[in-house]
């Protein structure tokens, strides 16, 4: 029996610092993870949370260096990331979920599938890899030396070049003059962006070796690529699909964010994915 719309935040600790969590949603329905990119938080959500809060139960939180989470100038990594998903599931009594990430989320929640597979109903992802690419290696490196030894106020202008669609560019310009805003907020605690990335950076390295942790786990997996995204271009991304075994779809005129300059498309697919998986 479903009951009635709560809002409920509380935090976990894991590796001795206090991760931030939120639950928005009607418990009895299907528990939804939505998991944030590197330069947002669970508060970056709330503009879509009329896609997902009719269908799901949603759970957000804040990695390190996020929101409301801790921000330690340490390493970090996207394996404690996923610990602390794993003991938010379990103080909110929440045995599997679905998981949603894009981009940085789309790593974390790779991660959870190696880690923590009981926990997974399913997957849908996109801007994901599962192999190394030399050029995204080389974004990332050009990013880490930006954030150390470059003027900060330009690089919103590097990555968004290179993350929208031209389509997107030309008819959302004050959304993409507002997500340059909102990265520039980063200008006075860069090293949170550089400890994050760092660690999508290390992940990398070692993913050809891991890879098939990743697979063989026969959970329904979809993968929801933009054809114009040049951060991760979408060949890379179906590479990823067949590994995992995931389906997989390539939206056109659309850019590395997929569910931000195609929100009504990227949330339609998710509903059918797991209405159309829970039924088999």
């Amino acid at each position: 029996m479903e009951g009635a719309l709560e809002v409920t935040s509380g935090n976990v600790q894991v590796g001795g610092y206090q991760y931030y969590w939120e639950r928005r949603g009607i418990t009895g329905r299907p528990v939804l993870v939505l998991l944030n990119g590197m330069a947002s938080s669970t508060a970056s959500w709330n503009k879509y949370m009329p896609y997902v809060q009719n269908d799901f139960d949603v759970v957000l939180y804040d990695y390190l260096g996020q929101g409301k989470s801790e921000a330690p100038d340490v390493p970090y990594s996207l394996e404690p990331f996923t610990d602390a998903l794993d003991a938010i599931l379990e103080v909110n009594s929440v045995d599997q979920a679905w998981l949603v990430g894009a981009s940085y989320g789309g790593f974390v929640a790779l991660e959870m599938l190696r880690l923590h597979p009981e926990r997974i109903r399913g997957l849908f992802l996109s801007g994901v890899l599962l192999e190394r690419v030399r050029l995204f290696e080389m974004y990332l490196d050009l990013s880490l030396r930006w954030y150390r030894e470059l003027p900060f106020d330009i690089y919103p202008e590097y990555l968004y070049e290179k993350m929208f669609s031209e389509k997107y560019v030309r008819t959302h310009e004050e959304a993409v003059e507002a997500a340059k805003h909102h990265m520039l907020g980063f200008k006075d605690k860069v090293y949170r962006l550089m400890r994050l990335m760092s660690a999508q950076r290390d992940w990398l390295l070692e993913v050809e070796e891991r890879r098939n942790q990743h697979m063989g786990t026969h959970l329904p997996i979809a993968v929801l690529a933009g054809a114009q995204d040049r951060l991760i271009p979408p060949w890379f991304q179906e590479a990823a699909a067949l590994a995992l075994g995931a389906t997989f779809e390539a939206v056109p005129e659309c850019g590395h964010s997929v569910y931000l300059e195609q929100t009504d498309l990227f949330f339609s697919r998710l509903r059918i994915f797991a209405s159309t998986s829970s039924s088999k």
